[in-house]
């Protein structure tokens, strides 16, 4: 349940401060990477096509309760950032959820959650890396789908691709970290009254 904490918390900080009213159930979920751009590496093991088995997950699930899938990629294709931005903006989607898997040059493992650098911090997550705010290493600017995206967004690290135990983890808890994404995204837009209850 710590993914699914860390998702939580970091959605309610965005969707709390930007959508205080319901609009919808439309959820936009973006497979980072894709075609030539395959991300982070560990030998044979690309970034690109974690990101697409987590996020078919995600929308099984999300679908299974209701939810109005919007997917940036279902197959290995590249699109450009503006081009993943637009397409959520212009489905009028709800909340944008970007899922990746991060490297490291050394001895780090865990999920991180990226959110804009201009919410109000938030604090409570001790067992996971946390929800970050900006961009690593210059907290001063933003993912670009956090900042050209104009719905509640955030960027998910599930893990690191360059540690064993987090694709360990990764390879055997997947259908887990779907569902507990999936949880997450539904609880936050019940509380902050996108959807009812009954998911209307």
């Amino acid at each position: 349940r710590i993914l699914s904490f860390a998702i939580f918390t970091a959605l309610l900080v965005t969707a709390a401060v930007h959508m205080p009213k319901k609009s919808g159930n439309t959820v936009c979920i973006d497979a980072g990477h894709g075609g030539y751009d395959v991300g982070a590496t560990n030998g044979e093991r690309y970034e690109k096509d974690d990101n697409l088995k987590v996020a078919l997950e995600v929308q099984k699930y999300l679908e299974k309760y209701g939810v109005n899938v919007v997917m940036i990629r279902d197959d290995d294709s590249f699109l450009e950032l503006d081009e993943r931005c637009a397409k959520a903006n212009n489905a009028k989607a709800d909340m944008y959820v970007s899922l990746h898997r991060n490297s490291y040059d050394g001895d780090i493992s865990g999920v991180e959650v990226w959110v804009n650098n201009s919410e109000p911090e938030k604090v409570g997550i001790s067992e996971s890396r946390g929800v970050q705010y900006g961009y690593v290493g210059n907290s001063g600017v933003n993912y670009y789908i956090n900042a050209d995206t104009v719905m509640p967004s955030c960027l998910v690290e599930l893990g690191f691709i360059t540690e064993d135990i987090d694709n360990k983890l990764f390879d055997e808890h997947l259908t887990e970290y779907g569902q507990a994404i999936a949880d997450g995204i539904v609880q936050t837009a019940i509380d902050v009254g996108l959807v009812d209850e009954s998911g209307k």
